[in-house]
C-alpha cells in the first residue's frame, strides 16, 4: 500500500506520540535509569541493523549483565511498544483507505466486484444466479495462537479508538490535552497489567474471547456490509428485486465444540458454550431494543397502525402493563422485550415476525425513515445471527470414532476385530448397520472404555443441543484425520443412532499430503454408496468437505502442501459436479503463512474457480481474530476484500487460463520441495534435538494461552505435535522454517533440469494467481526471517557439530530461497515491489531484536535450572513474557 508524504508524516507523528507517552510511563514507573537502559538497548539494536559489526556484541554484553528485574523492564518496554506501533500502523492503513475511498480510488471492494461482473456482460438474472452461489462462512476457532490476554486487547482497543477520535474530530486545545491524558492513563494501565496469564485458559474463557469480538465488532460490521452490498446491487441493477437472496455471509464457531485432542471440551462444556452464545445474542438484541424503546415514541393520535399489528397485540396472551398505552409502537416493543427476556421465542423467525409487524406498520403509516433506520438494522441482525448467534461445529478425531465402533462391534458379536478388517468389508458392515433399525449405542456405556463413553456422550449431546437450541445450533460434525470412506460412514452411523442424520453435515477432514491426494477417490466411493446417497438427498445434495493446511504443511512442506490442496480442490469439485452434488469446501487455514495464512482474498482468487460454487468456509484462528476484528474499519476492509474476491472468482472475470505446462511444473516443484523438506525434518539425524534446543518449543507448552494441549494425546513424538506450536516455535527464533524451507531448492532443481525453467516460472508468476500467491506468501516470511537472530538461537544447542550442521542447512536454504524468489519475481531484493511491507519489517526489526537477545539469555539460564529450583518459575515467567512480546513484534504466532 503506497502512502503519500503527508500520511507517512502522520504515521511518524502517531508513533512518536505513543512512544513518548510510553517512555514517560517507563520513567515514572521504573525510574530514569531503567529508561536509559531501554534506550541503550534500542540504539545498539538499531546500530546492528545499520551495519555496525560491533553492535551485536555490545547488545549481547549489555543484556547479559542485566538482572532479572532489568530484563523484565526490557521485555515490558519493547512488548508494549509493539502493541502501540501495531495500533499506529492500523491507523495508517485506515487513513490511506479513507483517502482512496474519498478519491474513488479504493480497490478490492464489493462495489468494484459487482461493477466488474456487470461490465463482463452479466444481466440482473445472471447476477442473481451467481450471488445465490455465494455462501461464505468464517469459523472462529480457539487454536492456541493468540498470545495477548483479553484484558490487554480491551485496553489496546480503547487506545485505538482514542487515536481515531484524535484524527477525525477537530479537537480544541483543552480536548487535545484531555485525550493525551486519557491515552497516558491507558498506557499506564497497560504497563501495570500482566502480559501473560497467571493461569491456563479454560474453554469457557475461549468462548468469551470469541464472543467479545462477535458482539462488539462483527455483528454491526456485517450489517453494514449487507447494507453496502444491497446499495451496490440497486445502483448497478436498479429495477431488479434482490429480496430473496440467501445469507451471503455468515459466521460459525469451533470454540467449545472442537474436541479433537482437547479433553477439556466435554459435553457439558459444549452445551454451556451454546447457552453462552444464546445469552450473548439476547443481550445484544435487548440493548438495541431498549434504544428503540426510547425511539419509537410516535403518538397514537399522530400515527396510525396496520390492522395486522393491532390484531397481533389484541391476540397476544401476554398481560403486560406498560406506560405506553398512547404509543402503540413503543408498547409493542416493550412486549417484545419482555418475551425475549423470558426466553419466550421458540425461534428467531418468531422474533422476526414481531419486529416485521412493527416495521410494516410504520412503513404504511408515514414512518418510512424510522422503519428503515435502527429497526431495520435490528431486523437484519436477528436475521443474520438468529437466537443462537452462530452455529457450532463439533470436531473429533476419526481414530477415536474407529476405536468406538470397533469396541461396540465386538460387544455385539458382529465383528471381533473390526478395526483391522479390509476397508471394503468395513464399509459393507457400516452400511448394513446404518440401515438396521435396532439401537447401536447401549443405553448404559459406563462399562465401556473412556474413549467409547466420550464418543457416545458427544453424539447424544448433539441430539440434546438440537432439542434445546434448535437444529442450527450444531450443523456440522467433522472427523479430523479422515482417510477412508469408512471414517465418514462411521459418523453417519453415529448421527443416525441419535436421530440427527438429516439435520447436520457429515464432514471429512483431509489433512496429510496422502489424504489430500486420495480425497476425491474416497468421496466417490461414498457417492456410489446408496445409503450415503440417501443421506445426501435429505441434505439437498450438498456435501461439506474440509481440507487442512496446517498438517499438510507440517507433513510435506509449504510448496507440496499448497499444490496438493489446489489439486484436491480441483478433483473434489469435479467429482461432486459429476454426481450432481454441490460441494462446500471448508478451508482449515491458520494465521501464519506456514499454516495457510496470508491475505484471504488472494487465497480465494488463487483457487480453482469451480471450488467456490457450492460455498466456502474458512477458519479464522487466534491472533487473526484479534487483528481483523479489534477495529471496525479493519474488519470492514477485510470483509470487502474477501467478498470482492468471492464475486470475481465465481464470475471468473479474471480467468487464469492455466496452461498444461504449468501443471507439470508444479508437479515437479511440489515433489522437489517435499523431498528436500522431508529429508531435513524427518530423515536428518538430530533434527528433533536441534529444534527442541534452538527454539522455545518446550517452553511454549507452558505458555498459558489455550485450553488445548500442545500434542494430540500424551504419547508420540514429532508426529503427535500440533502444527501450531511447530510454526510458533520457529517464528520465535526468527528462522520461520515451515513456510519456506524447500522452496528455494525446488525452484533451483526445476530450473537446472529444464532449459527454459526460469522463464516458465516467471510466466506462471505473472499470469497464474495460484503461483503468484504461493511465491508472494513465501517471500513475506523469507523477508521476515533473520538468520543472524536464528544463529543466536542455534548457540543454545549443546552439540557443536550438530549446531553447525543444522544451522548451515537452514541458512543455505534461506539464502537460496531468497535468490530464487528474486529470480522469479524480477526483483533485486525481497519485497522491492511491496515497499509498505518492507518498511513495516524494517521499522520493527530493531525493536524485535532485543527481545530475541533477552529470550536467548533467559532460555540459557532457565535450561540450567532444575524445575524445583525456587527461581525456575520466575525465570520461566520472563521467558513467557518474551514470547508474548516477539509475537506482537512479528504480528503473528502460529
Amino acid at each position: 500500500m503506497t502512502t503519500s508524504p503527508q500520511t507517512s508524516t502522520l504515521l511518524s507523528a502517531d508513533i512518536r506520540l505513543l512512544g513518548d507517552l510510553l517512555g514517560n510511563i517507563i520513567k515514572e514507573q521504573q525510574g530514569e535509569q531503567a529508561f536509559e537502559l531501554v534506550e541503550t538497548v534500542r540504539l545498539s539494536a538499531k546500530d546492528r541493523r545499520t551495519g555496525d559489526k560491533a553492535a551485536a556484541a555490545r547488545l549481547r554484553d549489555v543484556i547479559d549483565k542485566t538482572t532479572l528485574d532489568e530484563k523484565s523492564v526490557l521485555i515490558k518496554a519493547f512488548s508494549n511498544y509493539f502493541q502501540l506501533i501495531n495500533i499506529a500502523e492500523d491507523q495508517q492503513r485506515i487513513r490511506v483507505l479513507r483517502q482512496r475511498e474519498r478519491g474513488n480510488r479504493l480497490e478490492e471492494t464489493i462495489d468494484g466486484a459487482i461493477a466488474a461482473i456487470k461490465e463482463s456482460g452479466y444481466d440482473a438474472d445472471k447476477m442473481h444466479e451467481l450471488l445465490n452461489q455465494l455462501r461464505l462462512r468464517f469459523v472462529l476457532t480457539a487454536h492456541p495462537s493468540e498470545a495477548k490476554r483479553q484484558e490487554v486487547l480491551v485496553k489496546l482497543r480503547r487506545i485505538a479508538q482514542m487515536m481515531t477520535a484524535q484524527e477525525r474530530e477537530h479537537l480544541l486545545p483543552r480536548e487535545e490535552r484531555q485525550l493525551t491524558n486519557a491515552l497516558a492513563e491507558e498506557i499506564e494501565a497497560l504497563w501495570q497489567t500482566r502480559a501473560v496469564r497467571s493461569q491456563s485458559k479454560t474453554v469457557m474463557d475461549e468462548v468469551n474471547f470469541g464472543l467479545y469480538f462477535v458482539t462488539s465488532v462483527i455483528m454491526d460490521t456485517v450489517v453494514d456490509i449487507y447494507d453496502e452490498f444491497y446499495a451496490s446491487l440497486r445502483k448497478h441493477y436498479p429495477n431488479h428485486d434482490w429480496s430473496d437472496l440467501h445469507r451471503l455471509l455468515r459466521y460459525g464457531s469451533w470454540i467449545g465444540g472442537d474436541r479433537d485432542g482437547n479433553p477439556n471440551v466435554t459435553t457439558d462444556i459444549t452445551l454451556a458454550a451454546l447457552q453462552t452464545q444464546r445469552d450473548a445474542a439476547r443481550a445484544v438484541y435487548l440493548e438495541d431494543m431498549r434504544a428503540l424503546l426510547d425511539h419509537l415514541t410516535q403518538a397514537n393520535e399522530q400515527v396510525g397502525a396496520t390492522q395486522a399489528l393491532l390484531d397481533a397485540m389484541t391476540e397476544s396472551e401476554q398481560d403486560i402493563e406498560t406506560d405506553y398505552v398512547d404509543e402503540i409502537y413503543r408498547e409493542q416493543m416493550a412486549r417484545i422485550i419482555v418475551r425475549l427476556e423470558h426466553n419466550q421465542y421458540a425461534s428467531h423467525t418468531d422474533l422476526l415476525a414481531d419486529l416485521r409487524l412493527l416495521r410494516d406498520s410504520l412503513r404504511a403509516n408515514g414512518g418510512k425513515r424510522v422503519a428503515t433506520g435502527k429497526l431495520r438494522r435490528l431486523i437484519r441482525k436477528v436475521r443474520l445471527f438468529g437466537l443462537q448467534l452462530m452455529p457450532l461445529d463439533v470436531r473429533e478425531d476419526s481414530r477415536l470414532h474407529l476405536a468406538t465402533v470397533s469396541e461396540l462391534m465386538a460387544h455385539y458379536g458382529i465383528e471381533a476385530d473390526f478395526a483391522n478388517l479390509p476397508e471394503e468389508r468395513k464399509q459393507a458392515i457400516l452400511t448394513e448397520e446404518i440401515n438396521n433399525p435396532r439401537p447401536f449405542f447401549p443405553p448404559d456405556v459406563s462399562k465401556f472404555s473412556e474413549t467409547t463413553q466420550r464418543i457416545v456422550r458427544t453424539w447424544r449431546m448433539v441430539a440434546v443441543a438440537h432439542e434445546r437450541f434448535g437444529r442450527e445450533s450444531i450443523d456440522a460434525a467433522i472427523a479430523s484425520m479422515s482417510q477412508y470412506p469408512s471414517d465418514v460412514l462411521t459418523m453417519l452411523l453415529f448421527a443416525k443412532e441419535v436421530g440427527v442424520q438429516d439435520d447436520l453435515d457429515i464432514v471429512p477432514l483431509f489433512e496429510t499430503i496422502d489424504d489430500l491426494h486420495n480425497a476425491s477417490d474416497v468421496m466417490q466411493v461414498l457417492f456410489d454408496n446408496a445409503t450415503y446417497a440417501d443421506h445426501l438427498a435429505k441434505r439437498e445434495m450438498r456435501q461439506q468437505i474440509m481440507i487442512g493446511y496446517s498438517d499438510s504443511s507440517k507433513d510435506g512442506g509449504y510448496i507440496a502442501s499448497n499444490w496438493h490442496l489446489y489439486q484436491a480442490q480441483k478433483k473434489l469439485s469435479g467429482a461432486c459436479e459429476s454426481c450432481g452434488i454441490e460441494v462446500e469446501l471448508f478451508h482449515g487455514r491458520g494465521g501464519s503463512i506456514g499454516r495457510g495464512g496470508g491475505p484471504t482474498n488472494r487465497a480465494i482468487l488463487s483457487q480453482p474457480a469451480a471450488s467456490l460454487r457450492g460455498g466456502i468456509k474458512i477458519t479464522e484462528q487466534g491472533e487473526v481474530i484479534a487483528y481483523r476484528y479489534s477495529n471496525e474499519d479493519i474488519a470492514r476492509r477485510h470483509l470487502h476484500q474477501v467478498l470482492n474476491a468471492c464475486i470475481l472468482a465465481l464470475g471468473n472475470v479474471e480467468n487464469d487460463n492455466v496452461e498444461e505446462p504449468w501443471f507439470q511444473a508444479m508437479e515437479s516443484l511440489s515433489e522437489y520441495g517435499r523431498q528436500h523438506y522431508r529429508d531435513f525434518v524427518y530423515e536428518t539425524d538430530g533434527f528433533l534435538d536441534y529444534w527442541q534446543q534452538a527454539t522455545p518449543i518446550n517452553e511454549l507448552s507452558k505458555l498459558r494461552i489455550s485450553s488445548r494441549p500442545a500434542k494430540r494425546g500424551s504419547k508420540g513424538g514429532f508426529a503427535a505435535m500440533r502444527a501450531i506450536p511447530w510454526v510458533f516455535s520457529w517464528m520465535q527464533s526468527r528462522a520461520i522454517v515451515p513456510s519456506w524451507f524447500g522452496v528455494g531448492t525446488a525452484i533451483k532443481r526445476y530450473c537446472d533440469s529444464h532449459p527454459d525453467g526460469l522463464e516458465t516460472l516467471k510466466d506462471m508468476y505473472q499470469r497464474w494467481r495460484f503461483f503468484d500467491a504461493l511465491i508472494r506468501n513465501t517471500e513475506l516470511d523469507v523477508a521476515k526471517a533473520d538468520m543472524g537472530i536464528a544463529e543466536l538461537y542455534s548457540e543454545l544447542v549443546d552439540d557443536e557439530a550438530l549446531r553447525k550442521q543444522m544451522f548451515k542447512r537452514i541458512s543455505d536454504e534461506h539464502s537460496l530461497t531468497k535468490d530464487m524468489i528474486c529470480a522469479v519475481t524480477g526483483q533485486s531484493s525481497l519485497l522491492e515491489f511491496a515497499p509498505a511491507l518492507q518498511r513495516s519489517i524494517e521499522r520493527r526489526n530493531p525493536y524485535v531484536d532485543p527481545l530475541n537477545f533477552v529470550q536467548v539469555a533467559l532460555l540459557r539460564e532457565l535450561r540450567d535450572l532444575p524445575e524445583d529450583d525456587p527461581s525456575y518459575a520466575e525465570v520461566l515467567e520472563k521467558v513467557l513474557g518474551t514470547i508474548n512480546g516477539i509475537a506482537a513484534g512479528m504480528k503473528t504466532t502460529g
